[in-house]
């Protein structure tokens, strides 16, 4: 804590002012919180006596995201985590990643080469040891029919946590980027 004008304290580990003026009192440079535990194992604490709401980081799928846990109970994970990369896809379906278990998000995917669908986008959620994912519909301008350019695996393509991908009416062997966002259920 500092009393001191923002920009004056030299001591860089002040990150909460006071006393110091009505523009300057209650500011912080950055918050720094540990993840919540107890013992070795994530936990959520408890929402004190007259208060609405908790928000704390606690470690997910091996890193720390935000958390809030409202007066009610209800638990939202705040921050997602993140996943990038790119693959080949082809005919016969291959995995983008692999997915922890009890989690939902999105996905999308697009590529450079030319053709006249370049896009996906689609959804997905794990559990009990599977991961399910489904493709947007996506309408070509000028067209009144949804294509699929690609699909995600569901149903008996579906294989333990991997969230899995095939060409439906795209080129086989095209470079796609991927972009995965994804929160505990």
């Amino acid at each position: 804590m500092g009393n001191s004008i923002i920009g004056t304290n030299t001591n860089v580990t002040r990150d909460h002012f006071w006393n110091v003026g009505s523009n300057e009192d209650g500011r912080h440079r950055f918050i720094n919180s540990p993840a919540f535990t107890v013992g070795a194992i994530p936990a959520d604490p408890v929402v004190g006596a007259g208060m609405d709401a908790v928000f704390y980081l606690k470690t997910t799928n091996a890193q720390p995201q935000w958390f809030n846990r409202t007066s009610a109970g209800v638990i939202y994970q705040v921050s997602p985590n993140f996943l990038s990369g790119s693959l080949a896809v082809n005919a016969s379906f291959s995995t983008i990643v692999a997915l922890p278990s009890d989690v939902y998000g999105e996905i999308f995917m697009y590529t450079t080469a030319n053709g006249r669908r370049s896009g996906v986008a689609g959804f997905f959620k794990t559990t009990g040891g599977t991961c399910e994912a489904w493709s947007y519909g996506l309408r070509i301008q000028g067209s009144s029919v949804a294509g699929y350019a690609l699909k995600l695996g569901n149903g008996s393509d579906a294989s333990g946590l991997n969230l899995r991908v095939a060409t439906e009416d795209a080129a086989n062997g095209l470079t796609w980027n991927y972009r995965i966002t994804y929160r505990a259920v």
